[in-house]
């Protein structure tokens, strides 16, 4: 709706003088729920923008819960593409923030998502994540450390850990 044009309708319709009230109230509340989709959209799409990219950085919405609430379930999306690019990241990446970040993601896909460990467990990110456990940089180990905390605890019990 949001590509083919339909918040321009609703302004368009809504600069005209109508005398129906209802109408009135129908069409700013569907001027807000496009506003509110364009948003989150929005941020989806530069979520995996980055995340294909690999330039990964603390960018709001990994740490936003809504943002993971309300996308959770793209994550399923092409036989979850974005948690295997998260990997390769960990796999490839010699950026700290960016194996950080990757870890981060990782934990947030754990506790939002109801099959989140098992998911994170058969696509073998255990062994990737443990290795980042030793690494030099201690915003890598953190991350890595709430990733792996969530995983063998699951998100009800590791809550507590994340600061």
């Amino acid at each position: 709706m949001i590509d083919l044009g339909l918040p321009q309708v609703v302004q368009s319709l809504k600069a005209q003088a109508w005398s129906d009230e209802d109408l009135l109230e129908g069409l700013n509340q569907l001027e807000e729920g496009l506003k509110d989709n364009t948003k989150r959209l929005s941020s989806l799409d530069k979520y995996m923008q980055e995340v294909l990219l690999g330039h990964l950085d603390w960018s709001p919405m990994h740490k936003d819960p809504l943002f993971w609430r309300d996308n959770i379930t793209n994550f399923e999306e092409n036989d979850f593409q974005i948690l295997r690019v998260l990997l390769t990241i960990l796999d490839t990446s010699s950026d700290p923030r960016a194996l950080a970040v990757a870890c981060f993601d990782l934990s947030q896909f754990i506790q939002y998502h109801p099959a989140g460990r098992v998911i994170v467990t058969d696509l073998k990110a255990k062994e990737r994540v443990m290795k980042l456990m030793n690494h030099e940089n201690t915003e890598v180990t953190k991350s890595a450390l709430l990733c792996i905390q969530r995983l063998f605890l699951g998100a009800k019990y590791a809550s507590f850990l994340q600061a």
